[in-house]
Order: structure tokens, then sequence, then C-alpha cells
């Protein structure tokens, strides 16, 4: 066989491979497939111990799903593992790439939770990349996550221009998500804009009656602003909301330092 020859059947070779794993990676998706939603129901359910065992199952099945190891960050998180949630979550980052178009904006969902468990690591400025990572992901489908997670880590930081930035741009990509009205609102407060603070509160509740905090938030604009009355109003919703919260027993302290009734 001549030179040309075998370099040919050598490309040949290689291309029969190539394919036999791409081929190898979709069958073994469509055994852990199924087996990762069902352990995402267990996770919302908080069936911790459940999720873990359909996920030991899909990672045997199919060891480079991404949405395998994106769960298991997930769990480990939630359970305040975070060593093993991290390791987990850069791993569905660095195997993203293996779902293809199949679940658009992987890679920007993995690095979003990512930077989630580094702040509750207190490693804000590594979450900080994290988000910025996630919102460089084209097809990301909810990029207002990520700019909430930026203005939350820049707001806790002191950085209130910044965290203001950051908000807004989570409004632009939706501007019915009631968190980033909330923390807009605390960055006005901060920023001593009572008045824009108020109107963003307001926002957050009229897309969610029931944010508890953005209620207590309200009731502290309007104590900054003199309003006890509409303050009142707003700490009452929090003992509603919360009876036998924190929050709820601080809006019930607050009542009665003002002498009102619940």
């Amino acid at each position: 066989m001549g030179q040309s020859m075998r370099r040919a059947c050598f490309l040949v070779l290689i291309i029969i491979l190539l394919a036999g794993c791409a081929s190898t990676f979709q069958q073994k998706r469509e055994l852990s497939k199924p087996m990762v939603a069902i352990a995402m129901g267990k996770i919302q359910q908080n069936d911790i111990q459940g999720a873990l065992v359909e996920l030991n199952r899909a990672a045997q099945a199919n060891p480079k799903d991404p949405e395998v190891y994106y769960a298991y960050a997930l769990v480990y998180w939630r359970t305040e593992r975070f060593d093993r949630a991290l390791d987990n979550a850069t791993t569905a980052v660095n195997l993203a790439g293996k779902l293809g178009l199949e679940h658009p904006g992987f890679k920007g969902e993995a690095y979003n939770l990512k930077g989630t468990i580094l702040v509750s690591m207190d490693r804000p400025e590594e979450a900080v990349e994290a988000f910025k990572k996630a919102l460089k992901d084209e097809l990301y489908l909810t990029p207002e996550y990520a700019h909430y997670n930026l203005a939350s880590v820049y707001y806790q930081q002191g950085r209130y221009p910044e965290a203001e930035q950051s908000a807004k741009k989570a409004l632009e990509e939706n501007s019915h998500y009631a968190p980033a009205w909330n923390i807009l609102g605390q960055v006005f407060l901060k920023q001593g804009q009572d008045k824009h603070a108020i109107e963003a509160f307001e926002k957050a509740i009229l897309e969610f009656p029931q944010y508890t905090e953005a209620h207590w938030e309200l009731a502290q604009a309007f104590f900054k602003t003199g309003d006890t009355g509409s303050a009142a109003r707003h700490l009452r919703e929090v003992i509603r909301l919360d009876e036998t919260g924190l929050l709820g027993a601080r809006a019930r302290q607050s009542l009665q330092n003002l002498g009102e009734p619940e």
C-alpha cells in the first residue's frame, strides 16, 4: 500500500471514530436526559436523596452529560456542600459544548449557577467574573438572572452605581422581573433617591404582590420620607405574608414601636 493510500485510510478511520463517538454520546444522552429530568423534579420537591439516586444513575449512563453535573451542583449548593457544588458547576461549564443546540444557552446557565455558588462561598470577585461569562453566551435565555446577580454582588460591596446599571440591564431584558425592581429600589435608597426607590419597590410589588421583602423595603422607604401611615400599611402586609418568619417578627416590632395595631 502506498503512502498516499495509507494516509487516506488513516483519515477515513479518524472520521469513522469521530462519528462513532458523536453517535455514542447521543445514544447515552437518550438514557441520561430523562434521568436528569426526574432528578430536577425531585430537587424542586426537596427530595435530595432521591435526586442523588437519579443523578448517580445518569452519571453511570452518560459520564459526559453536562446537565448531570449542573444538577449535581444544584444539589450540593442547596445542601451547602459548596466545594463539591463548585467542582460540578465547573465540569458542567467545561462540557457545555457537547449539547450543541439541543439546550441553547446552557453554558450561560452553568456559569450563572457557578457564580451563585461562589457568592455563597464569599468569593464575590470570582462570582462577578462567572456572571459576566454567563452574559457572553448569546443564546442564554434568561440573562436578567445574571444581571440581577451582578447587581446584588455590587450592592453588597457598596458599588451602587454599578449595581444600578446592572439592575437596569436586567430590566431591559425583562421588565417584569420583580427581584430586579427590588434591588434597584434598594440601590436608589442607598443613594438618597427616595422617590425613585419607592417607585421601584411599588413596581416590584405590582409584578409580584406577595413579595414580602419588597413590602418590607417599601415600608423602610416610607419611614425615611416620614410617611408612617403608608409604612404601617406595608408592615401589616409583611406580617400577613410572613406571620411566623423573621421579617414578620421585625414588622410586628416596628408596628409596636409606632403604636400602631396589626
